[in-house]
Parts: C-alpha cells; structure tokens; sequence
C-alpha cells in the first residue's frame, strides 16, 4: 500500500484535467506561469485548492484573494463572471438589447483597473453601451448613484473594500441602483456556469476600448461627479455656519480613492478645507501605514490621523475606508477620559447621531409632512435605537437583514410607494443617508453631514457625546457591545452552531444552578421541528421534512434566562413565553449562513453570526433602558445618569462574556481572540 506522501505525488485524473483546462483557457501570462510552475514543482495539494472548487458567486458579487485558479480573483475569473453576467442581462432584456447600458468603477488596489477594463471590454463587445470610470479610481457609492441618473441596466465596481491588500472584488448592483439580492445571484451564477469558456476574439481583447470613434465606451467621471456633489449639496442646511466654524477637521481615506472627493464635498458645504494626512492621502494598494485598512478597527488604523490632528490641535477626526463607502469619526476628548485623548465613536454612537441628525433636519424643512409616511431603517444586529425615536416622534422604522443590499432595496420598493425614506445605517460604520439618490452605503456623504453636525452641535456647546446622551435621555438608553473572535476551521464553526442548537442540558445543569420547573420546562419547550420552512426551496423542504430534525435551544446562559430564539438559519422564530410555540420568522432566512439570536429577560438581545467574507464569529449585542424622571439640567442627576449608563453597560458585559464563554467555548475551539484596538 502506498504512503500518504506518495499517494500527494500522484494527482487525481480530475485535477490533471482541471490543470489542463486553466493552461487552456487563461491568457494572463503571470497566472499562467504560476500553475505551470505549481504543476512542474509537484505541489499537487496547492493545485487541488486553486481549481477543485470555483470562487462563488453571490449577492455581494466575488471576493476573494487575488491570485491563480478558479477559486481566486484574477483575470480568467472576472472573466467568466463578467460573461455570465452579460447573458444573464441580455436574457433578461431581450427587447431592450439595442438600448442596454452598464456602468463600471475600481478601487486603487492591485488589478482593479485591469480587471474592470477587462469587463468593460467584453460589455462593449456585445454592444452594450459601458459608461466607465477609465480615468480615475472612484468611491463605490459612485456606481449606484450613477445607475439611477445614466438609466444604466446594471453597474460593477471592482473593489474588495477594506480587506486586506491582497484581495480584490467584483461587486454587482442592478438597474434599481441597489445590490442584487436572492433569487438574482443565483441566477447569475448559474448564466456564469454555463459560459465558462472565454469568447474568442472578445476575452482579454482591450481594443475596443482604444477605438476613438466607438460609441460604445465614455466616462461619465465630470457629469456623475457635478451631479453627485449638486445633489449631495441639497442635504447642507448650515452653510453660513459651516463657513464661519472655527473648528478643525483631519480626514484621512486609508490610502483609499476618497481625497479628491471628500474635498469637494467639504466645499459643497461651505467649509474651510480640512487638514490632510499626508502619509494616507494618496492612493496606495499597499496600504503601507496600516495593519487592516478599515477605520472601523479603530485606534490602529486611524493612528496616522490622531498624530495629524494631535499636530494641528484639531477637533474632530473624520475618515472613510479604502473604498469610501464607510464613514468614521472621532471627537478629541476634553476631558481626558480615552488613553489616545480621542473618542471614537462606534457604528452603533454615528448611526444614531446621523439618525437623529436627518431627523431634526428634514423635519425643520418639512414641518407639514405626514410622519407616517416617512421610514428608517436598520439591519437587525445594529442598534435599534432608530425604533424608539420613530416611536416618540411618529415615524416609521424597519429592520432587514444584515447588509446594505436588504437595506437598500428595501428603501427602494418604499420609495416607488412615495414614502419618504430619510436613513438607513448597519452598525459596521455603513450609513445611507442620502436614499434618493445613493441606494447603499456612502462614505463621502456620511462624511460631510457628519462634520456639519458636528459644527451645529459645537454652535449650541455640545460635544457628540453629550448629544447622545440628550437622545438617551429622550428615547432610552442602547448600550452595544459588539466585537467578533476568529475561526479558521470550519467544521469547528459549524461544531459551535450546531451545539447551540442541539445543546446539552446536562452540560447546561452543571455549569449553573436551574430550579426543577425551569429544567422540567426547558427540556419540553425549546425543541423544535424544522418541517416546512418557508425561505427554501419545494425541494430543500422535502428533503427536510424527510429529516425532521429537532432543536434543542439553550434557555439560560450567566445568570440571566433566554426568553426566545430566533434562527436565521434553520427558520425558527420562538417566545418561550408563549407556549413555546416557533413561528416564521419575518426576515428571509438561509441554511447558507449562519445566525442565531437570543433574547434575554433583561431586556437583552445577542445575535451570534458568521462573517460571509472573513474567517470571524462576530457578536452583536444591546441592552436597551430608560431612566424615568431625571432633568438633564441638575448636577446630580447628570451624575446619576453616568452611573446608569455604565451600571448597564457593566451588566451587557458580564452577559456578552458569559455568552462567549458558554456558548463559543473559545479555549476548547482553539478559537483567536480579537486584537483589540479602540
């Protein structure tokens, strides 16, 4: 019999094959040599990972690392997603296919340029018009917008967003100027499957878009810029007092694509050009200053910016990630509470600061509006303090799944019904707040509206986190405590998931003391059947029926019991209060992902996730309550107030780290703690 080794030596009949057909097909001579090079060198292992499994597409496009193979990002890849796409649209508009039209960006990483001119040259060889952002790197919510004002069919921007430098992406939005959501990805990947092979004569062919005289290529980068700004500026309702603040405002876009942009926006506004940060200001694929490009790390990443703003005793800190769809701010710390002497606000702080914001803006200019016409939303793990003022003040207020392409088409069909949609956030720094016109997250808009609340709040001598506890007082307090641990093993991820949902309840009975009505009705309660769930297919629901498989949730953890479940994963929705009877649960639900929230009788609520793009497990938690009775302008209840805030959020830390503990097990799993950095 032969070795282990040995048998690595000889590759299987299948993966010659799949060498064989890469030689064959890809034409980028870099990746060419590298499979070459692999194949002589015998590294059958590293080959059967870059070409036994295709990179997937989905709603959120392709990311991947950008490499070799076909599970990576490269030429050959985009390729054939990009052909897929192109006859997915052709079908879709059969009698439009004279008039269709596309938008394409990129980003400043490695191969981005390549890889759009690629797509946009096999757009233009099945004449279809391709408005492409050729002469510069553009933030994304650039390609959205332009789609709702060129009346494009479709728009690509290749972008890996704030990963880290060595991946890259290919992020697809359709003619609603919205991310494309289920059953759309699916349907374009099957189109994809089926023309996997390049088209002669059209891939890797860039001649078309040097021919002077076709019709079929122009960028659009001095109209959609204008229009954008023009439209942006509609949203400034300070600007004499953005003209006349002394305030001084660092940006940085992490070696991203927002500079020039920013600046116009900043004048748009009325204000004084902000101060730079020279070593980040410039596009840089390599992002040389940072660890993870993505302001939301905190104070790592924003590092270069604090010196910047130390250095020009500026007072506010603003940046977007990589991409410029995101938006981060900090506040210098007065009062020496922070260890870096700024404050740094979480997705959760800025979503309800810019909410608040939109509201008290719009309202001041639309007095006479009926409120109930006008909407909010969130995505379901971020705070849901946009619900209690909208209970308070009258609007409506929504929560979708996580991701900017549930919040986005959503605002989309609510707008088409002639509801005003005012702002949208995700608790990862994403923030919507012009859905008019921007159907996703946009860092540049986030950005500007940001500093001119920051420039009203200093008007009236308030700082941003005294403006949040005004709002706390008003409509309750939403402490968050959210954060992620890494997992590189999958089957220990999907270990952790299914525990949860099979849990032990001796293992439970030991770990904690449950009286004898608790454990009788714990062992009854929390089992459920997974028979006919309503987010999957006739035939996945057959197949489960044939199963019927039943859950056993946990219905304590610390010293704090679980009062429901809901299950994004498997379809169960629970209210152990009420007879322990599941439901459907109203938001769509995916055996793809995996997403459990437990609810709390401390008016607690955790969301327990997997990251669809990284190797994490991310938590995400708020303990929402109110303080009755207390007048902001007395000394001691102000006092009293602080010592609320932090007796709260001290009781949601002892819960979120007994959850981890209990639930996540990370020394068992061998599981990789955070860096912390804030």
């Amino acid at each position: 019999m032969s070795s282990e080794k040995e048998r690595k030596k000889c590759p299987s009949d299948e993966l010659l094959k799949l060498v064989e057909l890469w030689l064959k097909w890809d034409q980028c001579e870099i990746t060419r040599q590298e499979i070459e090079q692999l194949q002589n060198e015998s590294k059958w292992d590293n080959l059967d990972a870059r070409l036994s499994h295709r990179i997937q597409f989905g709603t959120a496009g392709l990311r991947a690392k950008m490499g070799s193979g076909f599970a990576l990002m490269n030429e050959l890849t985009v390729i054939q997603a990009t052909q897929g796409f192109i006859r997915h649209i052709q079908s879709t508009y059969k009698d439009k296919n004279d008039s269709l039209s596309v938008v394409i960006g990129f980003d400043a990483r490695h191969q981005s340029q390549k890889f759009a001119r690629l797509t946009a040259a096999l757009f233009a060889h099945e004449n279809i018009h391709v408005y492409l952002f050729d002469s510069t790197t553009v933030p994304t919510p650039f390609i959205p917008f332009s789609i709702q004002k060129l009346k494009c069919k479709a728009g690509i921007v290749v972008t890996a967003s704030h990963n880290p430098k060595d991946d890259n992406g290919y992020k697809v939005y359709w003619e609603n100027g919205a991310q494309i959501i289920s059953p759309l990805d699916s349907q374009i990947a099957h189109s994809i499957q089926e023309n996997l092979e390049p088209w002669k004569g059209k891939a890797w062919n860039l001649d078309i878009l040097q021919e002077k005289s076709s019709n079929l290529i122009s960028d659009p980068i001095e109209q959609i810029c204008d229009l954008y700004i023009k439209n942006l500026s509609n949203l400034c309702y300070f600007p004499e007092l953005n003209a006349k603040t002394e305030l001084k405002f660092v940006y940085t876009p992490v070696h991203g694509v927002g500079q020039q942009f920013a600046e116009k926006a900043f004048s748009a506004f009325k204000f004084q050009p902000f101060i730079s940060v020279d070593e980040q200001k410039n596009p840089d694929p390599d992002f040389p200053t940072v660890k993870y490009p993505n302001p939301e790390e905190g104070k790592e990443t924003l590092e270069c910016a604090i010196k910047t703003a130390n250095k020009n005793n500026a007072d506010f800190i603003l940046a977007t990630d990589p991409d410029a769809d995101r938006f981060a701010l900090a506040e210098r710390d007065t009062q020496a509470t922070t260890q870096t002497g700024w404050r740094i606000l979480s997705g959760n702080q800025l979503g309800t600061l810019l909410g608040w914001w939109r509201w008290f803006t719009w309202r001041n200019k639309n007095p006479q509006v009926n409120v109930k016409d006008v909407y909010m939303l969130y995505s379901t793990v971020s705070s849901h303090i946009l619900k209690s003022i909208g209970q308070i003040e009258g609007f409506n207020t929504i929560d979708t799944l996580t991701g900017f392409k549930w919040l986005g088409n959503k605002s989309h069909e609510l707008i088409n019904n002639n509801k005003h949609v005012l702002f949208a956030f995700e608790e990862a720094i994403g923030f919507m707040c012009d859905p008019n016109n921007v159907l996703d997250k946009d860092g540049i808009s986030a950005m500007v509206i940001g500093a001119e609340m920051c420039t009203y709040l200093k008007s009236i001598g308030r700082t941003l986190y005294e403006q949040l506890n005004q709002i706390s007082l008003l409509y309750g307090y939403h402490i968050n405590n959210n954060s992620y641990i890494i997992c590189n093993k999958t089957n220990i991820l999907l270990k952790i998931f299914h525990r949860l949902r099979h849990y032990d309840q001796r293992e439970d009975q030991q770990q904690q003391e449950i009286s004898k009505t608790d454990k009788n009705q714990s062992e009854i309660v929390v089992q459920y059947s997974n028979k006919i769930k309503s987010h999957v297919t006739p035939d996945e629901n057959e197949r489960l029926y044939s199963k019927d498989e039943e859950f056993v949730y946990p219905r304590r953890c610390g010293q704090y019991n679980i009062i429901g479940i809901r299950d994004l994963t498997v379809g169960i929705e629970v209210d152990f209060r009420d007879q322990g009877k599941d439901k459907q649960p109203t938001l769509p639900c995916s055996s793809s992902t995996q997403m459990i929230t437990f609810y709390f009788d401390n008016d607690c609520e955790i969301t327990i996730r997997t990251s669809g793009t990284e190797p994490k497990i991310k938590w995400y938690s708020e303990i929402s309550k109110k303080i009755q009775n207390k007048q902001t302008s007395d000394i001691n209840s102000m006092i009293d107030t602080e010592l609320f805030r932090n007796e709260t959020k001290h009781e949601l830390d002892q819960l979120v780290e007994a959850v981890i503990q209990e639930f996540l097990q990370p020394e068992k799993n061998g599981l990789i703690q955070r860096e912390t950095s804030t």
